[in-house]
């Protein structure tokens, strides 16, 4: 048999399956979160958020510009999708390396047969097709983001070491290190993950190099590994730039040389030194010094790839993030200053006081480049910026440092704490008692949730199986892991067995039985019984793309998304072990002795039942000790399968062939049930809702918005499809930032710039980041806002305040807009009919005790724009975001827009506020908008789609209720016959949010459709009732909330049939009432009349969050 032939014919067989199943579910558009402004940014090669893609953005530039912009996102959802597959190539080609180590040691001679060489391959197709299909690796390979391209390069890294280790006493093996140099600079141009690596590459050379291992060389090792990342990310990559930043400064400031010449000679003295090393070395024969050199020249070239971020930042393009046009600007860009610090080895608790003496410290100072003097000048001191915590409350190893309340109640939650109570006398004098957290609190948060829940969960997901895409907090509702196993699940997750048609439907509940997760154990324990230092190598790449990272990364509770993307190179290794896994069945059949097979049941249940005993000691769950029964029950059967045909089969192939079809049953079961939840082909959902939300708005308008997901859609609108750039986006989340002011100053496309008065020196970094409100007497005045912005940028009206900083403040909480009320008659800012109620100017109170820049960026908008161009609001931001002006909103689709009167708000059960204009609104939902194919019920929506879902049907239910007060039924049936086509199907719940819906049917006297709709809903909470009430009391104490809202929304039928004389309802609604009452009664344990009651979570687990799509838990 020719091995290497068939190791090639299968690699590529194994990434055309890949690549198939990539390109066959790729979204064909932009998707949420960073998709958008990834496909902008690469099409226009533009600059994203820190710390910059620029290896990306070349290759996504490559893909896309041979294609029309409609085609542009699909390009490069296309390029993840193939860089996935070669991920896969990359995967098998790694497990055939090492299997064949392992085959050696198993038959004590490189010789091997037919049999191995099937088992080999069968293992490598295993193993590469279990991650083709595993849950976020796929999910990753479907959309254009930067961790598919990141995959493969951890993939051809970690392949490449083997290559070198199969060659390494050769002429030139060398070259296969500085080629994984040069491929980790081209990855810091994509994502640092790939870095993680580099402490498995550097035990493949140890092991290589020093042929008996001991503890010292491992320790060394080891040490060097960590070095080496550590160097590269916290010195190469911030310290070239800075060191040369530094420079360039000196060269300016000092001895008065052009901007930009001290980087340049700062470069040719760096390359220069390196290039006269490689030489030197090369004249005094130290190939280990010429090859270190050479890794580091190459890996400079390929981290060169930063020189596109200034380069593009210098051409002031339309998306121009943190401005890193110098490397002054750049520096800050690579350490993602933007998004603060954090402790990790040692530091503050939530709640740990500032010092008494030395509440802050200086931070380092912020220089800018001045065209006007030629030198770079302090833009922030900085000085007392940094906060300083009292020694006494900082602790080894912090994880519970948020401050923020919700933080800090779900800290409490997980970790049990009630803390050292610890006496200090605070900054007044006063004697006060703060409760410490314990170091064991502390760890106990550490391990329930940033291991438990932020890794543990996700590896399960993609090895054992998911119980829905609902993002999770802890409740056993959303987001958890199971198996399909019943005994384990419902240890884990409560009563499986009467669960509501949605829940038990979705297409995201995935069940793997663990299987995968039990093949790849059996690998690892086989591949640390026959090759412990491969294996230690294998488990060095899992634990520093995994455990390392939630060391690093240090989360906090209540993530804006879940982080299962960060660890695909963790899950890419343990694929390695379920491909190993045919190995072990492989190796039972020819070698396992019925004495082995004893002793290893003996060691599998035994270890299972000892794990399970220490678990309950340390309070774990029962879910937990079952699964391992479970899983050693499962393996001790395949062992004795295996070695029952050993006795019956001597033909190794046949034995491969069977080792291999007992392991393939893990790839087929995650294929079958992963499809339909990975499936994003025909969805244009974000792309879609995005152009709803620009179509919500008049020519020339401009948007506020808040969030990544109501802005970088819309940025890849226009910026690629060229849709809608009239209008100018203006992010509140980013308005804090002076690059963020200096781009929407700028015309972009049609987009006219926004007009200010701040000028630069007004809104640098460091001036004016908030201003207190300071009302030195209390008056009922309200004062127009231009003459505030005037007041707050004089810097003759600075005060000194507490912290020894002397700012500009607001002298007044009342703010007044003045309306020129001819002008918003003239330009169409007001309907026709409207003019009766324009009022003089628009007044409000501020609450709050500061303004930020960003608050002050959207006064200064208000107060230049004077009723020029439309001003809209995003419909989906936090009610802090509107400043207060909600009583002057008009809404008019996905976007409220501001209006010269006092609006009239219809509703605001769901937080929606302001009036509806019934015509816009009509035209907006019923002609103009788009939906994305969300009322396909074959298109899979998850939960960032049903949050829109939600949007979709407030707007219509709102729109449907004001053209119902005012007469119009027949486009009120319109209205809500759209909703009901649009938004709900098999793929949507049906939940509260669809009362009104079967309220407005009513009254306009359409009863069969509004109790169709009251059947739909009844039915669903009837089910969610009837399964609270089916749970024990440990889980059912958890759902009050639940109970009550399913409760209230049969309740609030009956109403309706009464209230509209629905023929039908009595006979219908009374018996569904009965029963729901009795399931109330049960779960709450009173009458449902005497009032809502207080949840009562059990201690340590986090509350179970209302969903924003509004469906039942």
């Amino acid at each position: 048999m020719n091995f290497q032939k068939w190791n090639n014919i299968l690699g590529w067989s194994v990434f055309a399956m890949a690549a198939l199943t990539y390109i066959s579910t790729i979204e064909p558009t932009a998707s949420f979160w960073d998709c958008g402004e990834y496909i902008a940014t690469s099409f226009r090669l533009e600059v994203g958020h820190p710390p910059g893609a620029p290896t990306f953005l070349l290759v996504g530039r490559l893909f896309s510009m041979f294609v029309s912009p409609e085609n542009v996102a699909y390009s490069i959802n296309l390029l993840s999708g193939l860089c996935s597959a070669f991920t896969i190539l990359f995967l098998f080609w790694t497990i055939t390396a090492l299997a064949k180590k392992v085959m050696a040691y198993t038959q004590k001679t490189d010789e091997r047969s037919v049999g191995d060489n099937i088992a080999i391959l069968g293992a490598a197709v295993v193993g590469s097709l279990a991650y083709t299909w595993s849950d976020t690796f796929w999910f990753s390979a479907t959309e254009g983001e930067v961790y598919a391209m990141s995959s493969m390069m951890t993939a051809i890294t970690f392949w490449a070491i083997l290559k070198w280790e199969s060659i390494a006493d050769e002429h030139k093996a060398d070259r296969w290190i500085i080629l994984i140099a040069y491929l980790v600079g081209l990855s810091i141009g994509i994502h640092l993950l790939n870095l993680l690596a580099i402490p498995a590459v550097a035990y493949v050379i140890y092991f290589k190099k020093y042929r008996q291992p001991n503890l010292k060389g491992m320790i060394a090792a080891g040490a060097l590994g960590v070095i080496t990342l550590g160097g590269i990310q916290s010195f190469i990559i911030p310290g070239i730039v800075g060191w040369a930043a530094s420079f360039e400064r000196i060269m300016v400031n000092s001895l008065g040389a052009p901007f930009h010449l001290g980087s340049i000679i700062f470069i040719i003295l760096l390359l220069g030194a390196v290039v006269y090393g490689i030489f030197y070395t090369i004249k005094k024969d130290q190939p280990i010094w010429n090859t270190a050199l050479l890794s580091l020249l190459v890996l400079m070239i390929g981290y060169s790839s930063f020189v596109l971020i200034m380069i593009r930042s210098n051409a002031n393009t339309p998306i121009d993030e943190n401005n890193p046009e110098n490397l002054v600007n750049l520096l800050s860009y690579l350490n993602r200053e933007q998004y603060g610090d954090f402790p990790l080895l040692y530091g503050q608790y939530f709640n740990s006081p500032l010092d008494r003496e030395t509440p802050y410290a200086d931070g380092d100072a912020v220089y800018y480049p001045d065209d006007r003097t030629g030198k770079y000048e302090l833009a922030d001191d900085r000085k007392n910026s940094v906060p300083n915590y009292a020694d006494e409350f900082k602790g080894f190893f912090p994880r519970m440092w948020s401050p923020k309340k919700n933080h800090v109640k779900a800290y409490k939650e997980w970790s049990d704490f009630e803390g050292k109570p610890v006496k200090y006398r605070d900054n007044r004098g006063q004697m006060t008692t703060i409760r410490k957290p314990t170091f064991s609190e502390n760890i106990t948060y550490f391990v329930r949730y940033q291991i438990g829940w932020m890794y543990f969960r996700y590896f399960m997901w993609n090895f054992s199986g998911r119980q829905n895409d609902t993002q999770g907090h802890g409740n056993f509702l959303d987001g958890n892991w199971m198996t399909g196993i019943g005994f384990i699940d419902e240890a884990h997750v409560g009563n499986q067995k009467e669960l509501p048609t949605y829940m038990e439907d979705q297409k995201a509940r995935n069940f793997f039985l663990a299987i995968p997760l039990i093949l790849g154990l059996l690998g690892l324990l086989f591949h640390f019984k026959v090759d412990p230092k491969n294996a230690w190598v294998v488990t060095l790449l899992f634990f520093f793309t995994g455990l390392a990272i939630v060391l690093y990364l240090n989360q906090y509770p209540f993530q804006p998304r879940e982080r299962d993307y960060a660890y695909t190179g963790s899950f890419y290794a343990f694929a390695i072990w379920i491909g190993f896994g045919v190995l072990a069945l492989y190796d039972a059949a020819r070698n396992l002795t019925q004495k082995d097979l004893g002793q290893n049941v003996g060691i599998l249940l035994g270890g299972a039942l000892g794990i399970t005993v220490i678990g309950s000691l340390f309070g774990g769950g029962g879910s937990f000790g079952y699964l391992m029964v479970y899983m050693a029950v499962v393996a001790s059967v395949l062992l004795a399968v295996m070695y029952g045909i050993g006795q019956a089969v001597k033909d190794q192939k046949l034995q491969a062939a069977l080792s291999i079809a007992l392991c393939m049953s893990a790839p087929v079961l995650m294929a079958k049930d992963g499809w339909d939840d990975h499936d994003r082909s025909d969805r244009y959902t974000a792309r879609d809702i995005a152009k709803d939300y620009l179509d919500s708005c008049e020519p020339d308008a401009i948007l506020f918005t808040n969030g990544d997901n109501d802005t970088f859609p819309l940025w890849y609108l226009q910026e690629v499809e060229g849709y809608r750039t009239d209008v100018r986006i203006v992010n509140l989340t980013l308005g804090s930032t002076d690059w963020f002011i200096d781009m929407i100053k700028r015309d972009a496309y049609d987009g006219k710039s926004v007009k200010l008065s701040m000028v630069k020196d007004d809104y640098r970094q460091g001036t004016r980041d908030y201003l207190p409100i300071v009302e030195r007497k209390k008056s009922d005045k309200y004062i127009n806002i231009d003459q505030l912005i005037e007041f707050v940028l004089d810097e003759k009206r600075q005060q000194v305040f507490g912290n020894g900083q002397k700012m500009n403040f607001f002298p007044t909480r009342k703010f007044r807009l003045p309306v020129d009320s001819a002008k918003v008659v003239s330009n169409g800012t007001i309907p026709t009919g409207y003019e009766s109620r324009i009022v003089n100017a628009i007044q409000w109170d501020v609450k709050g005790q500061f303004i930020l820049k960003s608050e002050l960026l959207m006064l200064d908008i208000l107060a230049n724009n004077n009723w020029d161009r439309p001003i809209y609001f995003a419909n989906t931001m936090p009610k802090s975001s509107y400043f207060g002006l909600e009583k002057y909103m008009q809404h008019e689709g996905f976007a409220y827009r501001l209006v010269p009167y006092v609006t009239k708000s219809d509703r605001n059960q769901f937080g929606y506020f302001g009036e509806v204009e019934p015509n816009i609104m009509y035209q907006n939902m019923m002609e103009e908008f788009a939906f994305g194919n969300m009322n396909d019920p074959d298109i899979f929506l998850d939960e960032n789609n049903l949050r829109f879902v939600t949007n979709l049907r407030l707007n219509f239910s709102r729109l449907a209720d004001v053209l119902i007060k005012t007469g119009d039924d027949e486009r009120a049936r319109a209205v809500l016959d759209k909703c009901v086509e649009m938004t709900v199907n098999v793929n949507t719940p049906k939940d509260v949010t669809l009362i009104q819906i079967c309220e407005s049917y009513f009254a306009i006297g359409d009863m069969d459709k509004g109790m169709d709709m009251t059947r739909q809903l009844a039915t669903n909470y009837l089910e969610h009732l009837q399964y609270y009430a089916s749970l024990d009391k440990t889980y059912a104490s958890t759902v009050n909330r639940e109970v009550n809202q399913g409760f209230a929304v049969i309740q609030q039928l009956k109403r309706l049939g009464k209230q509209y004389t629905v023929e039908e309802m009595a006979d219908y609604i009374d018996p569904v009432f009965t029963e729901a009452e009795a399931y109330y009664q049960q779960v709450v344990g009173s009458n449902p009349n005497q009032g809502q009651q207080q949840q009562n979570r059990p201690q340590g687990q986090p509350q179970s969050q209302p969903k924003a799509q509004g469906q039942p838990q």
